[in-house]
């Protein structure tokens, strides 16, 4: 993937992260996906991106129009955003957190104040400066 065409972030200040993964999301997450200019993407980069967005540690969320208070382990986003940043329509950005929430990636909280995301998939991670960090957003994968 070229960088200077997708400027996608990638997490900092982690060590490593711990997973569990279904089958099915693990196939997902190994596949590609394609954007409105029909160059395809990794879909553990556009994931990776996803989980960029995490907050490490509990406080409020900057960026956003309206700050918003969240737990480490969560991310606001925009599907506004996420559309522009990945080069795909709006409608096609909400089918794929769909998928992503479906294979128990993701679970997302919408409202009118924030769009807000949780890692149900993710068990913990170790940062660099912190040491390990248990994921209180954790719930049992779903099977499919």
């Amino acid at each position: 993937m070229d960088k200077e065409t997708y400027r996608f972030m990638y997490p900092t200040g982690i060590a490593s992260f711990s997973f569990r993964f279904s089958d099915r999301a693990l196939q997902w997450l190994c596949g590609t996906t394609t954007d409105d200019n029909g160059r395809e993407i990794g879909n553990f980069t556009l994931f990776g991106d996803l989980l960029a967005r995490m907050t490490l540690t509990d406080g409020v969320a900057s960026g956003f129009h309206r700050p918003l208070m969240l737990s480490a382990g969560q991310a606001q986003y925009s599907e506004e955003q996420l559309s522009s940043q990945w080069n795909m329509g709006r409608k096609r950005i909400r089918n794929l957190l769909d998928t992503l929430t479906g294979m128990g990636l993701i679970d997302t909280h919408r409202s009118r104040v924030a769009s807000v995301m949780t890692f149900p998939c993710l068990l913990g991670w170790e940062t660099t400066e912190n040491g390990s960090i248990i994921a209180t957003s954790f719930h049992e994968q779903r099977e499919e």
